[in-house]
């Protein structure tokens, strides 16, 4: 017997509920603002933060430096560019699906890579057990095509500058390359917890939703 399908705030363009990575983090961390964001449907507003992570990632995929100056320009020519940047992944859960893009990936599909720009110790946050997006691309990558990557890294961009005090912010010295756990057990564990977590998004969606 099919499972039925969850009945969650975000449909695809059939109907079908879909999860993100930045969903699942957002419910799982900050449920007012999840609330804000998805149920209420109010626009995201990004600040200087996201703008920045925006530009350093735009500058990587498309190998151009230009809007940066030559400190930061060394820095980002450091970082590993793989072949593809952007790959689409969807990962079928039978009662929802899970879309996300995968910032850069190797042809043969053996590595993949997240950007990430932080402050001072923010690169532990990638090194928790909690940080699951490679490992759900990685399942997006075993469902699809049969293969499980070989390696996943946070490639992490150190940021200088705080823009609450009215700093610029600029790219830093570091670039490090992080590795993530996707091996065969923290794959099955993550599958499973993301499903927990939707069912867990679709309660709190009825319970909530005018």
């Amino acid at each position: 017997m099919k499972n039925r399908m969850l009945d969650l705030p975000v449909k695809n363009k059939n109907g079908i509920s879909k999860l993100s990575y930045s969903q699942i983090n957002l419910f799982k961390n900050e449920k007012r603002e999840y609330y804000k964001r998805y149920i209420l449907k109010e626009p995201f507003k990004g600040n200087a933060y996201t703008d920045f992570g925006t530009k350093v990632g735009t500058a990587l995929e498309h190998n151009d430096f230009t809007a940066f100056d030559p400190e930061e320009k060394e820095t980002l020519q450091k970082c590993t560019r793989l072949d593809v940047f952007e790959k689409k992944i969807n990962i079928n859960f039978d009662q929802f699906v899970l879309v996300g893009y995968i910032d850069s990936i190797s042809d043969d599909l053996s590595t993949i890579i997240d950007y990430k720009t932080g402050g001072a110790g923010k690169e532990s946050n990638y090194l928790k057990d909690d940080y699951t997006q490679l490992c759900l691309y990685a399942l997006g990558i075993r469902q699809e095509y049969g293969i499980t990557p070989d390696k996943a890294y946070v490639n992490f961009i150190r940021r200088e500058g705080n823009a609450f005090r009215g700093q610029k912010l600029k790219v830093g010295k570091e670039c490090l390359m992080l590795p993530i756990d996707i091996t065969y057990n923290k794959l099955k564990s993550v599958y499973w917890e993301t499903i927990k977590i939707a069912h867990q998004i679709e309660f709190f969606y009825q319970q909530h939703r005018s």
